[in-house]
């Protein structure tokens, strides 16, 4: 029993790092790896207010934006967040940035609270790389926390 388990077990490790060249015919799995590559922006003290300006610059140029107004017992934000990522906290206070993918090297936050500076920072954005994964070598990007000051 213990044998047929351990190869089994052989078999499901063969499989799960396969290529389509090299694997048994029939369904294939495709070994993933999920790379927390971000740049995380925490405010020293939760902001508060009727309307959130969030500006990120990166080293390339590229500038990601937000809009945010707290509403009923959530937060709308224009465009809708995708690579930003806004968090508030139940109050509708903003907690948190979380910019997915960034480049390394400088990163700006700069965030406006009703018509007013509220936070800001100039941050360089250095993460680890660490290689690993159950099907070779795989480079992952790491993140990287960061405290703005407000």
């Amino acid at each position: 029993m213990k044998l047929r388990r351990f190869l089994g077990l052989i078999v499901l490790a063969w499989a799960g790092c396969s290529t389509e060249e090299d694997g048994p015919p029939g369904p294939r799995t495709q070994c993933l790896a999920d790379c927390g590559n971000s740049a995380i922006f925490t405010l020293a003290t939760p902001l508060a207010g009727s309307a959130f300006a969030i500006a990120v610059g990166e080293m390339d140029g590229n500038v990601e934006r937000l809009d945010c107004q707290p509403g009923d017992g959530s937060v709308a934000c224009i465009p809708v967040p995708n690579r930003l990522v806004p968090s508030f906290d139940a109050t509708g206070a903003l907690q948190s940035l979380t910019l997915h993918y960034p480049p390394p090297g400088s990163v700006s936050v700069q965030i406006v609270v009703d018509g007013t500076p509220a936070a800001a920072g100039s941050f360089r954005y250095q993460p680890t790389v660490t290689e690993s994964g159950p099907c070779g070598t795989t480079i992952c990007i790491g993140s990287q926390t960061f405290t703005v000051a407000n």
